[in-house]
């Protein structure tokens, strides 16, 4: 299912899922943000992880979220659905209604409470979640700084080659760039790595990466597609350029917390997702006041042509 052609960049947006003040789902601004996506170009759509809150919500609110972004989508755009859950029974019955959905990979981190302590056991808790289907391809989600499982995924890589039939590739959300580049080169021909580190997107793609995953693609688009446009066409300094904007609006959204800010963000920009769930605490008046300024100084909110 995976574009693997190393001259075609994919960017999948990590998608917000939509509440209410009072926490119930929203399903209202999905269609739009959807079709303004595709329109500039999206390539895909990666529900239910970190940006989407997937952890937070109840399994029905999950199933909402992920049925409005499959009927949004309307197969315009590639869709994976993060499946992850304390519980693998609970893993797998929302792996069974993503692919009964006919979404077009299902991802999971593993339970994290009780410690992983080996690469043998965590090659044990991806094939326990991953072997309850066969229809789609099964990405691993490497997000050391929410699990703390912080293996080398070459080596997970290697313990695990041609023993899982359904793994496709990891979205490996780390800043450990060398281990990224090992997977890419001794497995690339294999396994698909979606690149997860958005204040890093140019020096991943510096290194070969050709598919991302980030939660800044659904307000920043097109500043990344002219990265990947000035980069391929030899242009170094306008994507050096170009990243530094980046990096200055990202910089900017982590000094408040980093999913709160980008639901502002998201609101400023005329698609308002609704407030982040518990334990994470939406921003202040005060503070959106304050990131929207900051966001003015650099002139973020302004029309920008790329």
């Amino acid at each position: 299912m995976f574009n693997s052609d190393l001259d075609t960049c994919e960017l999948y947006a990590a998608a917000f899922s939509p509440f209410d003040s009072t926490g119930k789902v929203n399903l209202k601004p999905i269609p739009p943000l959807v079709d303004q996506l595709i329109h500039q170009g999206i390539h895909g759509f990666y529900l239910m992880g970190s940006t989407g809150e997937g952890l937070s919500i109840t399994l029905e609110q999950r199933k909402q979220v992920t049925e409005a972004y499959m009927e949004a989508v309307d197969k315009r755009a590639k869709i994976i659905v993060n499946v992850s859950h304390t519980s693998y029974e609970t893993a797998t019955h929302l792996t069974r209604h993503a692919t009964s959905l006919g979404v077009d990979a299902v991802s999971a981190t593993l339970p994290s409470y009780y410690e992983i302590s080996s690469l043998d056991q965590l090659i044990y808790g991806v094939q326990k979640i991953a072997e309850c289907q066969d229809q789609v391809p099964f990405l691993y989600y490497h997000i050391p700084g929410k699990t703390h499982l912080n293996f080398k995924m070459h080596q997970f890589l290697e313990g695990i080659d041609h023993k899982l039939p359904q793994l496709g590739g990891i979205k490996y959300t780390s800043p450990a760039i060398d281990d990224f580049m090992l997977c890419t080169q001794l497995f690339g021909d294999r396994y698909k790595m979606f690149f997860g580190a958005d204040e890093l997107f140019l020096p991943a793609l510096a290194m070969g990466a050709n598919a991302f995953i980030g939660s800044t693609y659904n307000f920043m688009l097109p500043l990344y597609q002219s990265i990947v446009k000035h980069y391929a066409g030899g242009e170094r300094g306008k994507a050096i350029q170009a990243y530094f904007k980046v990096t200055q609006v990202i910089d900017t959204i982590l000094g408040f917390d980093a999913l709160a800010s980008q639901k502002a963000v998201m609101k400023m920009i005329g698609h308002d997702f609704g407030i982040t769930k518990s334990p994470v605490r939406p921003l202040s008046d005060q503070e959106y006041t304050l990131l929207s300024g900051k966001l003015e100084e650099i002139h973020f909110l302004e029309p920008q042509e790329y």
